[in-house]
């Protein structure tokens, strides 16, 4: 997975002329050409994430139908729709979840590192990672995962005590899809080949094409952030995946490289995935994980600072 170093890195050295014949000759002063907006681009960046969303639903129809010929089969009486759309869920989630979240994965991943490396690597200049891998960005890497994930946290503690039931229909989605439970869906999926697949798809396509689209580097980073919470289609999960998509665009950005954005959300997913089992087990009290939480902020500070600070990151000279 090569990476592209846009035009924005080059520094433009000024060159003056000097006069020969006039004794005094007067210097204008140019002011630089404004940077073209290309609207059609941000248009453009949403659609890679409609791609994704709809690949997903493709993948699960003849699966679901599969559950449903399942029920018909075992004679369950399909009468009454609303115990009938919960039986197929639990047939769905037992018996089809796990192929078909791979399947969508890795059809995803064929269309989209195809479409990442014809658009966005092949035609540029290509950053090694020897340049930019160092203490600093691996060390980015593992805040930004600590800082979001006891945030997160925190923020889970304060949304059920004033937002109870908008929490326990998350809970219940989360539980209906089959990953808290499925094993292989934790491991080959949720911690595998969907972080590479929403990176490819977000901090790759996503992100080239907002960065084609001329507008500044923050609107390219805010964008795709919120197209990513947008992308797991609930409030809960969008709210804290926007966050971590505004972290990982940040480290993209910075890093002009996949490879950081990839691990840091293989990381993030399997703290998620494990994190809560083993602080579980600790005991800490609600008041500790707040604690913990409003540190935890500071730890995100320090990661923008220590990456804004890292010779090797990308310094832009744009005014």
């Amino acid at each position: 997975m090569e990476e592209e170093m846009n035009g924005q890195g080059i520094n433009v050295q000024e060159q003056s002329g000097m006069a020969a014949a006039a004794p005094v000759q007067a210097e204008v002063a140019q002011a630089p050409a404004k940077k073209r907006i290309r609207v059609g681009f941000i248009f453009l960046s949403v659609v890679p994430v409609a791609i994704l969303i709809m690949l997903q639903t493709v993948c699960q129809i003849p699966f679901l139908g599969l559950s449903v010929y399942d029920l018909i089969k075992d004679g369950t009486d399909i009468n009454d729709a609303m115990a009938m759309t919960d039986k197929m869920m639990e047939v769905f989630t037992e018996k089809y979840a796990a192929i078909t979240y791979i399947l969508y994965a890795v059809i995803g991943l064929i269309i989209f590192s195809i479409w990442y490396y014809k658009g966005f690597v092949k035609k540029n200049p290509r950053v090694d990672l020897k340049q930019v891998i160092g203490i600093k960005s691996i060390l980015a890497c593992f805040g930004t995962v600590v800082g979001l994930y006891f945030a997160i946290n925190a923020g889970f503690i304060l949304a059920e005590r004033f937002f109870p039931s908008v929490i326990e229909q998350y809970v219940q989605l989360i539980e209906s899809s089959g990953i808290t439970n499925n094993f292989l869906i934790q491991v080959v999926y949720a911690i595998a080949l969907g972080p590479i697949l929403e990176e490819l798809c977000l901090r790759g396509v996503t992100f080239g094409l907002l960065e084609k689209s001329g507008i500044k580097p923050f609107f390219v980073i805010l964008i795709s952030g919120i197209l990513f919470g947008v992308m797991h289609l609930n409030l809960v999960q969008g709210i804290y995946a926007a966050f971590l998509g505004f972290m990982l665009g940040y480290i993209r950005y910075k890093y002009r490289s996949l490879y950081f954005t990839v691990f840091t959300h293989i990381l993030f997913n399997s703290i998620g995935t494990y994190g809560d089992e083993l602080i579980a087990d600790i005991g800490l009290k609600d008041s500790v994980k707040l604690i913990l939480g409003g540190l935890a902020l500071f730890v995100i500070v320090f990661v923008i600072v220590l990456i804004n600070g890292d010779k090797k990151a990308f310094k832009s000279t744009d005014n």
